[in-house]
């Protein structure tokens, strides 16, 4: 059975899920983007933290930067969907199948960048995470249209019109998906953990 996350761990699990996404953020848009890349995030992905941890990954043995970087952000999806959980299960079925979708996307995008090299055998899924993301704004403005009337109040059908928004201006904003997406996303899913109505509070 799932363990069902007190609202304040959730909402440490939504932030933490933003913060995550954000600091895989510099190395992942340097090997994307090289100088490319935004100013800013070049500033970043200059400092001593991101060095010493490309030097361990790399004396390990992990040397593609842009898989290591990249999938890692699969956890921000795990992470939003421990947070969401109750609240999700309060919006109905609907609001459970975008619970199970956030999840289905932390594989999803270890699968991509696991296949990002041209003779992958799954090469064909490189960059799938991006439709990923999509199917949840998507969804969740079928879940703000169809969830239970009279138990879901007017601002969470809002917040979850704003899903796909949000997502959208997070990843023109910061210039990469999905990290620059998952940090609107992880913001979305702290607003449901800290006042959203949840599944286990409600009689």
């Amino acid at each position: 059975m799932r363990t069902i996350p007190s609202r304040p761990w959730a909402v440490v699990s939504a932030f933490a899920a933003a913060a995550w996404a954000f600091f895989l953020l510099p190395p992942q848009q340097a090997v994307w983007s090289g100088a490319g890349s935004p100013a800013w995030l070049r500033t970043l992905d200059g400092s001593p933290v991101y060095d010493g941890l490309r030097g361990g990954l790399h004396a390990a043995g992990l040397r593609d930067d842009y898989l290591v970087f990249g999938s890692a952000a699969a956890l921000s999806f795990v992470l939003i969907w421990f947070a969401t959980g109750p609240s999700f299960a309060q919006l109905g079925w609907s609001g459970r199948v975008l619970g199970w979708i956030v999840l289905a996307s932390a594989p999803i995008t270890v699968l991509s960048y696991a296949n990002h090299p041209i003779d992958a055998p799954l090469h064909a899924l490189w960059g799938a995470e991006a439709f990923a993301l999509l199917l949840i704004g998507v969804w969740a403005l079928i879940v703000a249209a169809v969830a239970p009337r009279g138990r879901v109040p007017l601002w969470e059908r809002l917040l979850l019109t704003a899903t796909l928004p949000v997502i959208v201006v997070a990843t023109v904003v910061l210039g990469y998906w999905p990290h620059g997406s998952l940090v609107g996303l992880g913001l979305v899913a702290a607003a449901f953990a800290a006042w959203g109505r949840r599944a286990d509070e409600v009689a």
